[in-house]
């Protein structure tokens, strides 16, 4: 298994484990601006899982390739996402209805956790299909 492949899945486990806490969090609290704390586990995510060795290449041009055709999947992805939500709560309660601070952060913090979950899951596939370029 490629050293990006296992850092994709530690991401995927960091993100799982942080999204249920979240969701377990409001479950028990009720929406609040306090459960924005469980945001920290995503802290994570900078966690490197792999140890570098002398002398060793940690990406050649396929891994690069693979990188930047899962970022790009998540990026639109991302986008699409955020375009069809802005529509949809639009048309659904108005466009001039009002929204608290910490809830608009806590679904910038979801969506984040999304783009990077849907980014590791590119990674997996890619290289477990062998598709490289």
């Amino acid at each position: 298994m490629a050293d990006q492949e296992k850092q994709a899945w530690f991401m995927l486990g960091v993100i799982l484990v942080t999204l249920a806490a979240y969701f377990t969090f409001i479950s028990l609290v009720r929406f609040d601006s306090v459960s924005l704390a469980v945001f920290a586990l995503s802290g994570f995510l900078g966690v490197r899982v792999t140890k570098r060795r002398r002398g060793e290449i940690v990406y050649d041009e396929r891994d690069r390739q693979i990188e930047r055709r899962a970022l790009l999947l998540a990026l639109t992805a991302f986008y699409t996402l955020v375009l069809v939500f802005m529509l949809v709560a639009g048309f659904a309660h108005g466009w001039d209805r009002s929204v608290p601070l910490w809830l608009v952060i806590q679904i910038f913090w979801v969506a984040s956790l999304l783009i990077w979950g849907i980014k590791a899951i590119a990674i997996i596939v890619l290289h477990r299909r062998g598709v490289y370029a």
